[in-house]
């Protein structure tokens, strides 16, 4: 993390008041005022001495004071700042380590797509953010094997089994019912052609590679037409986990109705968090992201912290969600510790 090049510096003086000011307004929630900070701090600066840092800061764009108040509250530069300048590496609480590892044994997490469920209600439970955790892209796995089961009249259980050990499964509905020995064979031909190759591979050749193959059979065009969802990058349909709702929504900025029905309506419409998340997961390294900073207007309110995390060849991405008053260093802390235990 490095600061963006047209925050201007700050001397030791400001730097001490704006981490002051920002360590209580993210514990309290309210504006912050000189006699508050004047009793915090080590070093001896009177009420009058912290207006006027504070008059500083203001004018350099770091803290703004709502017009109700005469506290002050920091801005996107002030918590940019402070995240790149002032949060030292995060070590993990001692409590937050305990609650992980409890969770990481229970039944649940003992295959992976419990495990991603696991995470994600583990980092809203800790974070009381809104916690994401993507499915991880399977584009560049390779298919070790396909398997087709009939489950009724008029569905077909389709299941792909991937290298790295993750099985994608998928239910097409057909028009009658086929006899055991053409399943067989159907499958017999498609493990013989596709077998070995990335899904993104397949998806991208798998017309030319059965051309030969009866096209007349219901079962092979069902195949062609539906080749793009059954061998798509993703494994879960869900494609996010998200968790955390109650937790959030404690948070005093959702007393307004009007900021809670903006997040209901970010949460029951995941579009924006899992291009966020698929960006994330192109890159190699932690992102944070502070109200303004995110592109789409409705997510300026927030922060996202979010870091990629690798399964074998695959990747995905886990991070929190939530209003830019946020402990970003103990955040950081544990988006990463648990980004670590799903690359194990």
């Amino acid at each position: 993390m490095s600061i963006t090049p047209d925050i201007p510096e700050l001397n030791d003086r400001e730097k001490t008041v704006l981490e002051h000011i920002i360590r209580q307004y993210v514990m309290t929630a309210h504006p912050v005022g000189s006699r508050t900070i004047s009793k915090q701090m080590d070093v001896a600066l009177s009420a009058a001495s912290i207006r006027n840092v504070m008059s500083d800061l203001e004018e350099k764009g770091f803290i703004d004071h709502p017009h109700t108040s005469a506290g002050r509250i920091p801005t996107d530069v002030g918590y940019r700042y402070y995240v790149d300048e002032l949060v030292q590496e995060g070590q993990l609480r001692d409590t937050d380590r305990q609650l992980i590892n409890l969770l990481m044994q229970s039944p649940e997490s003992q295959d992976f797509e419990g495990l991603l469920k696991s995470c994600s209600s583990l980092l809203g439970k800790i974070s009381h953010q809104l916690a994401v955790v993507s499915s991880p892209q399977i584009g560049s796995g390779r298919l070790r094997s396909l398997d087709l089961v009939q489950v009724s009249s008029n569905k077909i259980l389709v299941i792909l089994s991937i290298v790295t050990g993750l099985v994608k499964t998928m239910v097409l509905e057909i028009h009658s019912e086929y006899p055991r020995e053409q399943l067989e064979q159907i499958k017999a031909l498609l493990n013989e052609r596709l077998a070995g190759l990335t899904l993104r591979e397949i998806r991208e050749t798998f017309h030319e590679r059965i051309k030969d193959a009866h096209h007349d059979h219901g079962l092979i065009r069902l195949f062609i037409e539906s080749s793009d969802k059954v061998f798509s990058d993703h494994l879960d349909p869900e494609r996010v986990h998200i968790e955390g709702m109650l937790g959030v929504l404690d948070q005093p900025e959702f007393e307004d109705p009007a900021q809670l029905k903006k997040i209901v309506e970010i949460v029951e419409n995941q579009n924006v968090i899992i291009h966020i998340l698929d960006e994330v997961g192109n890159s190699s390294s932690l992102s944070i992201r502070i109200g303004s900073e995110n592109k789409e207007v409705e997510l300026q309110d927030y922060s996202i912290i979010a870091t990629p995390y690798q399964y074998g060849p695959l990747n995905g991405t886990i991070g929190v969600f939530g209003p830019r008053r946020m402990d970003y260093a103990r955040m950081i802390a544990v988006v990463q510790h648990v980004a670590k235990i799903l690359c194990q």
